[in-house]
């Protein structure tokens, strides 16, 4: 699986400035500028197969304190030098007795001297080497004054290193040290003439590692030499790599050679013998380093990469055996310390990210400890989330339910499960690929559904009550185990649905075959996506009953009997009005007889409230054509109070549908179409009373049964379906109270093909 996704890279740079040959390229993200105060316990990935030195950290070394995104420059005995990667002017000093630090004054650039607790302060054309640990200048030297194009070349331990131009266009290498009259000046033996670009990028004891060039345009040749500082000469010098790391110890030279195609290769020289080992290393950027009789090496990384390499993790490599031994799981960047041993900066699991030292132990065995923590994890961790205790889904079509990451490049998998029936809502979300400017949630725009078992490919309402979250976070560079979290909420809902009868805020459709069996379809409505294309469902996976065709009609009218869920009537064939009380879970109780009758009537709808009381009224039409309204009671026994005419002329209509509140008035509204096929809006005033009719518009069918089904798109607005084939979705203006018709999705369990001759 791959992303279009690429983390920025960023190099420190200052006026003047060379950067050392293990410097890696890469920016501490803004991904890791985090708290990790009340972080939720991650679930362990299985173990790596691979041996794994020990890692350690005293509780003294755990109270130093690594700048957040901070770039390590120097280690040394007492302190370690890091420039702000966010803000090159800013460099720090923090020592390790008490964790406290010096930030250098604005306009002074600060870099490391190799081994050594010195820095070498840089402002304008002077350069000053300052002992931090005895707080003193050791010298101080004016490039200005130092020869034609001097520049300054890096320092190892008290030593400055200085290159000028000569006469046949290379540069001569100047050393200066503190001297009894002032900085004590040799020029270095046994470089070509023609090298430049000479630069001081590592030591090990007396000796210090440069890296020069020779040549011009096509002919340039990249090196590294080794130089004793006690002779000012170069002992050893081999050609290498333009890209190419190197590093130094007392008995060992390492660096890596990267084609521009193919396998990059770990090269490491035998101070004493000659012989070169090589073994390859993956195709990428590699750094080496060298603790005692083990090579290092590894990827420099950010934490955001996305995706997996195994190099990614800082590995040992015993020279004489060639066993490998995982000591990081990341690595940002290293650099040389005092004795035989490295510093760096990167991070593993178990501890987070910081500055750790790494050092013989046991046998010769590198051994990782962590001296200066930043409190950031490397692993994936959970930082917070804006999961709310309690969802009420009346409030809007979607949630964006949010957690809070370390670093949002991951595969995460979101479960919901509702606790009661164990109905659940998976989804994959890949925030890099999703999300285009927010790097520090992991976003899901929930609509309020679970997952159906007998339509798969479905979503449908979720049910009211108790639910778990679960997210299963798998980080795409493979960095730490993968990040388990859980929590819990609850699911209500303020407000009824008429046509509701499972309680799961959606509205359902009841339909009848020509068999007389009572099919009840649980709809959803779907937004898709940014551009939110839509998909209204209409899934018939539930049969009332049988024997409905003693019926002639079935109108749902919602909470008609005071049980505060949705109800249905239904008319028999001798004019006797039966009631239906609904369960709230998609059953019904046995019909309770309302009154007979109602064969007067040719046209009967309910769900609406007219008359403004809060209660679900019923309209009808009879044969002359006037209209009746029959209040509701809320009560079962008695559900309407005596009829009330409002009109007459009605019977222009062939049919009446009583659609809530569809032009965003407070009252109840009803639609009619007559002959012609024009469907009209009469809006409701509240007092039990219809405002003059207003068009919609033509071609409504002679044939469409038209159902006022609530809002099915959760916005807040009534909608209205022509059986369950098209969905017209409410704007709430009645100027234009309808958008252009959608088709449904219908499908129906089983094997059964009878047709649907009656809706409801």
């Amino acid at each position: 699986m791959s992303y279009r996704f690429r983390a920025s890279r960023v190099r420190p740079s200052a006026p003047g400035r060379r950067a050392p040959g293990r410097l890696l390229a890469v920016a501490v993200g803004t991904a890791l500028a985090v708290t990790v105060g009340g972080v939720l316990t991650a679930v362990p990935a299985a173990a790596s197969t691979a041996a794994t030195a020990t890692t350690t950290a005293t509780a003294a070394t755990a109270a130093v304190p690594y700048p957040k995104q901070g770039w390590l420059w120097s280690l040394g005995k007492t302190g370690f030098l890091t420039w702000d990667a966010t803000d090159e002017g800013t460099a720090r000093w923090t020592r390790f007795s008490d964790g406290s630090s010096t930030a250098f004054r604005a306009g002074h650039y600060v870099f490391g001297s190799r081994d050594s607790d010195v820095v070498m302060d840089v402002r304008s054309s002077l350069v000053t080497l300052r002992d931090m640990a005895t707080a003193t200048d050791l010298l101080q030297v004016d490039l200005a004054a130092a020869g034609p194009n001097a520049q300054r070349a890096g320092a190892a331990g008290s030593t400055l290193f200085v290159t000028t131009s000569n006469a046949t266009g290379g540069q001569n290498l100047d050393l200066y040290a503190p001297g009894a009259d002032g900085p004590a000046k040799r020029t270095a033996t046994g470089l070509p003439a023609d090298a430049t670009d000479v630069y001081a990028a590592g030591a090990a004891g007396t000796d210090v590692l440069l890296t020069y060039r020779t040549g011009s345009g096509t002919a340039v040749r990249h090196h590294w030499a080794v130089l004793d500082l006690g002779t000012a000469a170069v002992t050893t010098h081999r050609q290498r790599a333009a890209d190419g790391r190197v590093a130094l110890s007392a008995t060992h030279v390492a660096w890596a050679e990267r084609p521009a195609t193919g396998t990059t290769t770990v090269n490491v020289l035998n101070r004493a013998t000659g012989a070169v080992q090589r073994f390859g290393a993956g195709t990428g950027d590699l750094t080496v380093a060298l603790v005692g009789n083990w090579v290092t090496y590894g990827r420099p990384g950010d934490l955001r990469e996305y995706e997996p390499d195994p190099l990614y993790a800082l590995t040992a490599r015993d020279l004489t055996t060639g066993a490998t031994r995982k000591l990081l799981d990341h690595v940002v960047t290293d650099i040389d310390a005092p004795g035989d041993a490295i510093g760096v900066h990167g991070g593993t699991a178990a501890q987070g990210e910081g500055l750790y030292r790494i050092a013989p132990g046991t046998g010769g065995v590198p051994v990782a400890t962590l001296v200066a923590a930043s409190g950031e994890p490397t692993r994936v961790a959970l930082l917070g989330h804006s999961i709310p205790s309690v969802i009420d889904l009346s409030r809007g079509p979607s949630f964006d339910l949010k957690w809070r990451l370390s670093r949002i490049n991951v595969e995460m998998t979101l479960t919901l499960r509702h606790t009661g029936t164990g109905v659940t809502k998976t989804e994959t979300v890949l925030p890099l690929a999703e999300q285009a400017t927010d790097f520090e949630y992991a976003h899901f725009d929930w609509q309020g559904d679970v997952d159906r078992k007998d339509f798969p490919e479905l979503p449908t309402a979720a049910p009211s009550g108790a639910y778990t979250w679960r997210i299963d976070a798998k980080p795409l560079n493979g960095i730490g185990p993968d990040l388990v979290a859980s929590g819990s909420f609850t699911v209500t809902r303020s407000r009824t649905q008429p046509h509701d009868f499972d309680s799961d805020g959606a509205p359902d459709l009841l339909a009848r075959d020509t068999a007389g069996r009572l099919w009840l379809a649980d709809s959803f409505f779907t937004r898709y996506g940014v551009e939110y294309s839509t998909q209204f469902s209409v899934p018939y996976s539930r049969v009332v009953s049988g024997g409905w065709n003693i019926y002639d009609r079935i109108e749902a009218t919602g909470n008609l009997g005071g049980s505060g869920v949705g109800d249905f009537v239904a008319r028999d064939k001798t004019g006797v009005l039966w009631l239906f009380k609904g369960r709230g879970d998609g059953t019904f109780t046995g019909r309770i007889r309302i009154s007979g009758g109602w064969n007067t009537y040719d046209r009967i709808t309910g769900g609406s409230d007219l008359t403004g009381d809060g209660r679900a009224d019923v309209l009808a039409t009879d044969k002359a054509g006037v209209l009746w309204l029959h209040p509701g009671t809320g009560k079962d026994t008695a559900p309407f109070t005596a009829r009330r005419k409002l009109g007459v002329g009605w019977g222009i209509y062939t049919q009446i549908t009583a659609v809530g509140d569809l032009a965003g008035g407070s009252a109840g509204d009803l639609v009619a179409r007559d002959r012609a096929g024009v469907l009209w809006l009469h809006l409701g005033k509240g007092d039990g009373t219809l405002a003059p009719r207003t068009r919609i518009g033509g071609g409504w069918g002679a044939d469409w049964d038209l159902v006022g089904l609530g809002d099915a798109d959760r916005d807040g607005r009534a909608d209205l379906s022509v059986s369950d084939a098209y969905l017209y979705r409410g704007t709430g203006d009645w100027r234009a109270p309808l958008r252009p018709g959608q088709e449904a999705y219908t499908v129906r369990s089983g094997s059964t093909t009878e047709p649907f001759d009656l809706y409801g």
